[in-house]
């Protein structure tokens, strides 16, 4: 082909008419996406993932500008997205800007999943820029700027605002948005301005409340209604039906009575209830259901913007009892809580996931009294103050359940100790953070020695308790010949762990009959909230209420670290003898029973 004849082909090319073929017929038709993107490398189907359609479809509905996808992981929404891309260069070339949140994370992609499949799929790799011997050009595709023929392509980090203002588009892609400043996601909306018409697709898994959720709740919040196979009534798939409520149920027999799991049984037998018939739902089901779902609109929203939400309970590749391993898995800490409500369920990560009323509080009261001895042992926490003390006793199982027994202000070490005989109590743990009071805390704990261990509270630490020797009149580590044995407690960990025993995530938690009001108000006095830094880094804050006592909170804090030191609900009788067998067992056998009169046999820890 001569060069006249190239440009005439050229020239057809651009204004062939594009017909009545939907954005997903076009897809189905061309997109190919081979080994170098996918494990299923093939012609790009919609069946497996029938929720992308309506999204895919958007990129050609003129009267939709802005798309949100408030998606989980494993939701294929990045492929969503530039697959969509692929129809655009083909059919609607514009200016399109891509940002990311950082240079590296725009590369990596560009290299490793979008230029390769412009190159696979034929009729993308024609618009992509040539040599004169009909090679890519690889200066004009490069990974953070492609110059297809009839449109370009930038690539960026979202860092800084010098970033973003140099590039009026048409299309505009925000990916993750949560993890990009809102000042600069306000500036890469300002590049559509001007413009009639314009697309703007911005995806994330929501961190906050304010991203992607935000986004969400200003458009029309879609929800993927699927038929229930029982009752045919359409339903969204959601992971709780309200808070403590789960739609998503494994065997009774999965869990053992020591709290250990049958992953295995967890796994095949996991099941979602029917939130309205209460049907077994299987996973076999779910992938009917998806094929048969419509998105449907939950509010008026603003004109032209379309919201949609979508967990991973819907992903075809993850069954419901991989969704039940993971959640049971992040209970071991807060950061794999907060992981799997963002990553997984696409919720915000809010203070009242973890945050409760106090009259919710009351839930985790039981039927014994105050007072009454439970659990094969008795720990006490103090909080030191300037004039006196506040404690608590809790008895504690070998599996980690426990129960508030007792808990005051008393005046006097002596006072204390009459406390802890008369609560029958093997080890105290006393915090010694109070200044002024640091170096008697450390002399009465080293009369106390055989029973009582000293605490100082920490932000950050490397694990997240730790013990150390010190000389309690000098207050080192080094030299002497009298030792106390002083925790160092990261108080972000084992308070994020109260924050999920007192809102009843994790179980066996538990208050006396009708507990003390003063009690109830410190326990609640702590929570989290997250703010997005200037440099678009996301952190935890931890706040104290208004009426700023928290004493109890903090008893209970450092007595959860002494009883994760000294071995309760870190291991179960069975594996302590195994691996160490010259230590005493602590406890007795799960199932015993748990009241316990003042008297009974003491286990020697030490």
């Amino acid at each position: 082909m001569n060069p006249t004849e190239k440009l005439q082909a050229y020239a057809l090319d651009i204004f062939k008419p594009t017909g009545n073929q939907s954005v997903v017929e076009w897809a189905e038709e061309n997109a190919y996406l081979s080994e170098r993107v996918t494990e299923q490398a093939g012609r790009y189907r919609t069946s497996s993932h029938p929720y992308v359609r309506e999204v895919l479809n958007n990129y050609a509905d003129p009267k939709v500008k802005k798309v949100s996808l408030c998606w989980g992981s494993q939701t294929a929404k990045t492929t969503t997205i530039y697959i969509g891309l692929g129809w655009t260069i083909d059919q609607a070339p514009g200016p399109i800007l891509w940002v990311w949140s950082n240079e590296k994370q725009a590369r990596n992609f560009a290299n490793d999943r979008f230029i390769p499949f412009c190159e696979d799929s034929e009729i993308i790799a024609k618009h992509l820029p040539k040599t004169l011997e009909g090679k890519i050009d690889r200066d004009r595709a490069s990974a953070l700027r492609i110059e297809f023929d009839r449109c370009t392509m930038n690539l960026i980090g979202g860092q800084s605002q010098r970033n973003v203002r140099n590039y009026p588009v048409s299309y505009l892609i925000l990916d993750e948005i949560d993890v990009i400043n809102s000042a600069i996601r306000k500036d890469c909306y300002d590049r559509i301005k001007g413009r009639r018409s314009y697309k703007i697709i911005q995806s994330s898994t929501p961190i906050e409340e304010g991203g992607i959720w935000a986004e969400y709740l200003m458009g029309d919040q879609r929800k993927y209604m699927v038929p229930c196979p029982h009752c045919k009534q359409r339903i969204s798939l959601e992971w709780r039906k309200e808070k403590g409520v789960y739609n998503i149920h494994f065997p009774p027999e999965a869990k053992g009575t020591d709290g250990s799991y049958d992953w295995h049984l967890i796994k095949s037998g996991t099941h979602y209830v029917c939130q309205e018939c209460g049907g077994a739902i299987t996973d076999t089901d779910k992938i009917r259901m998806l094929g048969q779902g419509e998105w449907k609109p939950t509010a008026r929203g603003e004109p032209g913007v379309r919201s949609y939400h979508l967990n991973s309970l819907y992903s075809p590749t993850i069954t419901f009892g991989e969704m039940m391993t993971r959640w049971l898995r992040a209970q071991d800490s807060l950061d794999g809580l907060k992981q799997f409500i963002t990553g997984w369920l696409a919720e915000p990560w809010m203070d009242e996931v973890l945050d409760v009323t106090e009259e919710a509080t009351h839930a985790l009261a039981g039927e014994y009294e105050r007072g009454e001895l439970m659990g094969e042992f008795r720990l006490m926490g103090v909080d030191v103050q300037r004039s006196h003390f506040v404690w608590i006793v809790r008895g504690i199982d070998s599996s980690g359940e426990s129960w508030l027994i007792d808990n005051g202000n008393s005046p006097t070490w002596k006072e204390l100790d009459k406390i802890f005989k008369n609560h029958d109590c093997s080890a105290a743990v006393v915090d010694t953070g109070f200044g002024e009071r640091t170096q008697e805390c450390y002399e009465q704990i080293y009369r106390r020695r055989g029973q009582f261990w000293a605490a100082k509270g920490w932000k950050k630490l490397a694990t997240p308790v730790a013990i150390k020797a010190i000389d309690p009149f000098t207050g080192t580590s080094k030299g002497g010949k009298h030792r106390i044995r002083l925790l160092h407690v990261d108080v972000g960990v084992f308070g994020g762990e109260i924050l999920k025993r007192r809102s009843g995530l994790v179980k066996g938690f538990h208050l006396y009959k009708e507990p003390d009001r003063e009690y109830v108000r410190q326990l609640n006095a702590k929570f989290i909230i997250e703010k997005t830094t200037r440099a678009g880094e996301v952190v935890q804050e931890w706040r104290t209420k208004r009426h700023g006592q928290d004493h109890f909170w903090d008893c209970e804090v450092y007595l959860l670290a002494l009883s994760k030191i000294l071995g309760l609900g870190n291991v179960t009788r069975k594996d302590r003898k195994k691996n160490d067998g010259k230590k005493e067992d602590v406890g007795k056998e799960t199932g015993s029973k748990r009241r316990r009169k003042p008297g009974s046999a003491q286990v020697n820890f030490w």
